[in-house]
């Protein structure tokens, strides 16, 4: 069997990001039990009108992302444009994807209340450090692949997963989430083993950050250490204890450690929103399975917050397994998937130079369009489908 190459890590990670994103979009708020009553088991895109046939709002043009990875791609851009990341420059392309097509959130699709909050605050003329909300979200995590692609020393990582955090989220659970996702993605595209040590690794990684935030220059900006300070540490590291007990007990379990961590609301599943949760579980199942698409298949028809757990998961099973391990069904159905490639080979490199990769908001405005067409499509199916006698 070929070694996977570096390069062929980076590639797998940003595609299996965007590749879980799409997968999940359109099961987004789905328990698993009402994923498999409208779909029986997720395999394929869908567009989510046979879910949300009176919310033509949740319908998604078939392997179209979402808001996870249009962040993960401002990040890209950031760092080849920067040189690593620059707060104000990525607050000024969230702004510029806001600011497109005319309306308040413009080219941005599917973004949550608290990114609501944070674009108007940006427009404000509210620095980025202090617009995080304050809540233990998990929207820091579901971008961050790219930032442990870049940087991979261990001791550097810590000041751009922050500068690429706090603009949304500031509470220290949030924060750590990102932390091992990133820490995740380093270790697994530099080729280190996906074995029992990982979690463990892990944790390790992030308590050590978690303990540097304040001498790294945000102690004023981060919330909650002196509560919840460790939670994303202890969760992690509670995966390991799991790894060989049965499925249902796992995920109880899983979903249980999280509560202990001050969810709010209480976590009902392993795929809420919430880093003590969301982010163990994508490594239980990374942990716990043979390949990227039975990795990815799991993790989406456990429903809840599907786009955001498909996005952490793709991205550590996309560096671990590489690129080539991705079906080829869900590269080719993947939308402006030419755009994310070159992404990920800039961020192999260090540079874009002469990949010419597409414009970002453009390309958005684009897809935003596609999609429009196909659920006017959809919908006028619909309306014929009614007056059928």
């Amino acid at each position: 069997m070929l070694e996977t190459s570096r390069i062929d890590r980076i590639r797998g990670c940003l595609l299996g990001l965007a590749v879980g994103d799409a997968l999940g979009a359109p099961l987004e708020g789905l328990s698993a039990q009402q994923v498999a009553t409208h779909y029986g088991k997720v395999k394929n895109y869908v567009d989510g009108v046979q879910a949300w046939k009176r919310k033509p709002y949740r319908w998604r043009l078939p392997g179209l992302y979402s808001d996870d990875t249009q962040q993960a791609l401002a990040i890209c851009d950031v760092l080849l444009d920067r040189g690593g990341v620059d707060q104000e420059a990525l607050a000024s392309r969230y702004l510029a994807l806001a600011d497109a097509e005319g309306a308040f959130l413009g080219a941005h699709r599917g973004i949550g209340r608290s990114f609501r909050h944070v674009v108007a605050d940006l427009r404000r003329g509210t620095s980025p450090r202090w617009t995080g909300q304050t809540r233990a979200g998990i929207g820091a995590a579901m971008r961050i692949g790219p930032v442990g692609l870049f940087h991979d020393d261990p001791a550097e990582l810590l000041v751009p997963v922050m500068e690429a955090s706090v603009t949304t989220h500031r509470d220290v659970r949030s924060l750590a989430g990102a932390l091992a996702v990133a820490h995740g993605v380093r270790r697994l595209a530099a080729g280190e083993p996906r074995d029992g040590g990982l979690p463990l690794w892990l944790a390790a990684d992030v308590a050590r950050d978690e303990a540097r935030m304040a001498d790294a220059g945000y102690a004023d900006v981060v919330t909650a250490a002196d509560r919840h300070g460790g939670a994303v540490p202890r969760a992690l590291a509670h995966v390991e204890t799991l790894l060989e007990q049965p499925r249902d007990r796992a995920f109880g379990a899983l979903v249980e450690e999280a509560n202990r961590h001050g969810a709010e609301p209480e976590c009902k599943g392993p795929t809420m929103g919430f880093p003590p949760a969301c982010v163990p579980t994508c490594l239980y199942v990374l942990m716990t399975t043979d390949s990227f698409e039975e990795a990815m298949v799991e993790i989406v028809n456990l429903g809840g917050d599907a786009d955001t757990a498909g996005a952490i998961l793709g991205a550590l099973a996309g560096a671990h397994h590489g690129v080539d391990e991705i079906p080829r069904r869900w590269l080719d159905g993947l939308q402006n998937r030419e755009g994310i490639e070159k992404r990920a080979i800039a961020l192999a490199h260090r540079s874009a130079d002469g990949l010419a990769v597409p414009d970002l908001v453009a390309t958005e405005v684009e897809l935003n369009a596609r999609e429009r067409a196909h659920l006017a499509r959809h919908a006028a199916t619909l309306r014929g489908a009614n007056h059928v006698v």
